[in-house]
């Protein structure tokens, strides 16, 4: 995807400072965050304007470095961060079900009764139909989810917390079709032939991750 936009090949600074992520989120915890940017900010800028053959290229490339880690390998580096926490797999798992949840009834319920565009220009064939049943099936998911591995949730607060995770996956899913439409390209990638690139497999999980991580801190801070 990002060779259409002027990039060849693997951009390797940027792979691994996004790959060193989940260690020093391992070993220092979310307080690494801040001062991990500022530090791949600066990194990405020394090395650019140390290899870098013209200003604009330069420039193209620090955005596009410094968005992969933070679209990217930020919001995965997260699963570290929630699987340190109480109940950390069984949360690891939670969020994984209300995406995939949401990502299979609304693609069902999208296809079958699918009539009104959800967001034409972004993502021709989704639906509010499929959107709505999209949400409503994370929701059934999750609910029963918690009813038997008692995640500590009431009803009330796992339908609200589903229902809140369903439309931010449901944002992550349309983000990433907006980066592909400015890259004008249909798929991601090609890693995964016939399944739209890596990134159309995870772009549903980016933002749900962090949200349900920092969620949680809140919750956990006010018990």
């Amino acid at each position: 995807m990002t060779s259409t936009t002027g990039a060849v090949g693997w951009n390797i600074p940027a792979v691994i400072a996004g790959a060193a992520l989940p260690i020093i989120f391992y070993f220092k915890g979310a307080d690494a965050v801040p001062p991990y940017l500022v530090g791949a900010l600066f990194f990405f800028f020394v090395y650019g304007m140390s290899f870098g053959r013209d200003f604009t290229g330069t420039f193209n490339w620090v955005v596009r470095s410094i968005t992969g880690v933070v679209y990217i390998a930020l919001p995965l580096a997260c699963l570290v961060l929630l699987a340190g926490m109480e109940h950390g797999r069984l949360w690891m798992i939670f969020v994984f079900t209300v995406v995939w949840s949401n990502d299979t009834f609304a693609y069902y319920t999208g296809k079958n009764l699918g009539r009104h565009r959800l967001a034409p220009r972004i993502s021709p064939k989704k639906t509010i139909e499929g959107a709505v049943g999209g949400v409503v099936g994370g929701v059934a998911a999750t609910y029963i989810f918690n009813r038997f591995l008692g995640m500590g949730f009431s009803a009330i607060e796992v339908v609200v917390v589903s229902l809140l995770l369903g439309v931010i996956s449901l944002a992550g899913d349309l983000a990433e079709s907006m980066i592909k439409r400015g890259a004008g390209v249909k798929d991601s990638g090609s890693i995964i032939p016939g399944h739209g690139g890596m990134l159309d497999r995870i772009d549903s999980v980016l933002f749900a991750v962090p949200a349900l991580y920092y969620y949680l801190l809140w919750r956990n801070a006010m018990i």
